[in-house]
Order: structure tokens, then C-alpha cells, then sequence
């Protein structure tokens, strides 16, 4: 029976622990005097199922034992909320967007390679979040997501889904600013392989090499450009992959080399 309340008064702690992190993330504040007021009781409860399962005596402890337990607990409280802080950013920039009260600062940090503004990294965060709640399916879909500091996990959904060019979303980009970077011109890359991995022109061609020219090419034009909704059925886009598709022909489809 000892073993099982101090069992629990460790589970208590942990729980108590990662939802008073949930909840100060939630609230964008470790201070919130009600969550603070509910982790206490948790805490003395907690502190008393530890203490009595160690005591040898019911109901009966010594001051110095008191001590003892009372720092054992917070002890592990606080490793565990600090572990929890590490895991995860802390939420910052929260703004309320059609109800939801969202914390943008992942999203506004994790564009900075490709939008090198900040306030247009703010617009961008903000105007993606509202196109989304605009949609009351996505919006229920999303809500928990979107409170939880996790806005960059909903746009890679958001990107495979078949609703992503019904939203608008490309208004968000209007009025920003670009600039080729690496870190842009290895996600294209990585696109075109993982949809060209498998197919008839990987036989064909090389992949790498493929990739490889068309991102150098496309570097060649104004980010904004290739950005445009009708670019890959325009004459350049054509232009482009046809120029690249026959400089990377493996040996034995290159018609060319055998002339």
C-alpha cells in the first residue's frame, strides 16, 4: 500500500508538472496566479502520499522528514518543468485571429531564411492563420494545434491537402518580399525528387542532376516570379524543364550522343 502512494504522489508530479507547462504556454506566462494556485494543491497532496508512504509511523512525521519530502517534491517538480520548457519553444507574439488566441513566434522565427522582415514574417503568420480559421471545417480541425504553438505543423498539412488552393493563401505573399535563399532552393529540391523518386523519367534521367538545373536556372529570375500561380504552365517554366530534362538524359537515352 506504501509503494502505491508513493507511486502516486510521483505520477501527480509529473501530470502536475507538464500541465502547469501546457497551461503557462497557453497563457503565454508561468505566472498565472490560477494555475499556480492549482499546481500548489496538487503539489501538497502530492508531497503528503510521499511522505506518509515513507513514514514508518501513520499520520506521523518528524520536522526534519517534513523537510526532506517537501524538497523531494519540488525537487521533481521542477526538473520536470524545466525538461518540458526545454523540449519545446516557449510561445511568444500571440494575437487573437477569429477567436483563437495563437502564438505566431515559431512561425515568425522559422521564415526568417526566406522572408527576411520581420513585419512581413508577421503578415505572412497572420494572414495564413486567418485563411485558415476563415474555413470553420479547418478551423475546428486546427484550433487545438493553433493554441499549442504548433502553426508550422498545420501549414505542411495545410500544403498537402487538396483545399491548399482554395484558400487564398497566395494573397499572404503579395506584398513580401522574397529572396532566393539555400534553404529555399534545397526544399524545391527535395520536392521535385520525392515526386520524381519512383517514376518513368528517373529511369530516364538523372534526378540529382535534374534538380540540380532546374534550381539554378529558376535562381536565375526573381523569386517572385517563379511564385506566381500560372508559372509552371507558362513558356518559361516549359522552356526551362525541357532544357534541363535533355542536358541530364542518362547515356543510353541521350539521342544526341549517339548521333
Amino acid at each position: 500500500m506504501k509503494r502505491i502512494k508513493i507511486g502516486i504522489g510521483f505520477l501527480l508530479i509529473f501530470g502536475a508538472a507538464n500541465e502547469y507547462v501546457a497551461a503557462s504556454r497557453q497563457l503565454g506566462t508561468l505566472f498565472s496566479p490560477g494555475v499556480m494556485a492549482g499546481t500548489l494543491l496538487i503539489l501538497i497532496f502530492s508531497f503528503w502520499l510521499i511522505a506518509s508512504g515513507f513514514s514508518d509511523r501513520k499520520y506521523h512525521l518528524k520536522p526534519i522528514n517534513v523537510l526532506k519530502y517537501f524538497i523531494i517534491t519540488l525537487v521533481t517538480f521542477t526538473l520536470v518543468m524545466l525538461y518540458n520548457l526545454g523540449s519545446d519553444p516557449t510561445p511568444t507574439n500571440f494575437v487573437v485571429i477569429n477567436g483563437i488566441r495563437v502564438p505566431l513566434g515559431e512561425c515568425i522565427n522559422g521564415s526568417i531564411k526566406s522572408i527576411p522582415d520581420l513585419k512581413d514574417r508577421h503578415y505572412f503568420c497572420e494572414c495564413f492563420v486567418e485563411k485558415i480559421t476563415n474555413d470553420p471545417e479547418l478551423k475546428s480541425k486546427f484550433q487545438s494545434k493553433l493554441e499549442h504553438n504548433k502553426v508550422g505543423e498545420v501549414f505542411t498539412e495545410i500544403q498537402n491537402s487538396p483545399k491548399f488552393l482554395e484558400l487564398g493563401i497566395e494573397d499572404c505573399m503579395s506584398s513580401i518580399q522574397f529572396e532566393w535563399t539555400d534553404v529555399i532552393v534545397e526544399e524545391m529540391k527535395q520536392t521535385w525528387k520525392n515526386e520524381l523518386s519512383s517514376s518513368e523519367f528517373e529511369i530516364t534521367n538523372d534526378i540529382d542532376k535534374y534538380c540540380d538545373c532546374l534550381a539554378d536556372e529558376y535562381r536565375k529570375y526573381p523569386i517572385e516570379r517563379i511564385m506566381e500561380d500560372n508559372f509552371y504552365e507558362s513558356e518559361l517554366a516549359v522552356r526551362l524543364d525541357k532544357k534541363c530534362s535533355e542536358n541530364t538524359l542518362k547515356p543510353q537515352f541521350d539521342i544526341r550522343k549517339k548521333n
